[in-house]
């Protein structure tokens, strides 16, 4: 509940314009190094990890593209954008967020104060949290042992470094979850821009 809560802090100060992540890290990333740490010395005392929410947790999870795992919203526009602006701005928004740096999206579109993409910000950095919280806590995904990769690491190639082949296989599954959250709100507000840009 309480990432959820620090989560949703993020996500709503970067829908105003401020840097969320910039703001929630200066608090939260002590606190989740330090649970890394820990995890990692249980390691090497030949115990199991056992924080599941710690800085990888939340950097290889939650933020694949960026905060709110917007590399799913790059390859939706990407793919499915018919507007010359929405076109343009998956070919230049696309490379960035492979490596995790979403900021083209989030003034580009706008994400800032847009409501209609307000909504799944919100629900795809929640979802990323909760969605892999669930599969760890039953062993589907290995719990971090505190490996740290930088955080600009793309991912599949940042998971197959911090746990292996399941870890890169989740962040594949996450993006897809990302992906299918994203689809009908880009669809709905490029086919407005197509419409705006078939008026002119």
């Amino acid at each position: 509940p309480a990432t959820i809560l620090v989560l949703l802090i993020e996500s709503i100060l970067w829908i105003f314009g401020l840097h969320g992540s910039s703001i929630v890290s200066s608090v939260m990333n002590p606190i989740w190094r330090s649970l890394s740490a820990e995890n990692a010395a249980a390691i090497g005392l030949g115990k199991a990890a056992t924080h599941i929410v710690n800085y990888q947790f939340i950097a290889n999870f939650v933020k694949l593209g960026g905060t709110a795992a917007t590399l799913g919203l790059a390859l939706v526009i990407v793919f499915t954008a018919k507007s010359s602006r929405y076109k343009a701005l998956g070919k230049l928004s696309l490379i960035p967020s492979l490596f995790n740096i979403n900021e083209p999206l989030i003034f580009g579109m706008p994400i800032v104060l847009n409501p209609i993409m307000a909504i799944p910000f919100v629900i795809a950095n929640i979802t990323m949290a909760i969605v892999t919280y669930a599969s760890t806590y039953i062993g589907l995904v290995p719990v971090s042992i505190g490996v740290e990769v930088p955080w600009t690491t793309p991912p599949i190639i940042s998971g197959l470094l911090i746990g292996g082949w399941r870890v890169a296989l989740w962040q594949f599954v996450m993006i897809v979850v990302s992906f299918v959250i994203y689809l009908p709100f880009i669809k709905k507000i490029d086919t407005l821009e197509l419409n705006k840009e078939n008026q002119k």
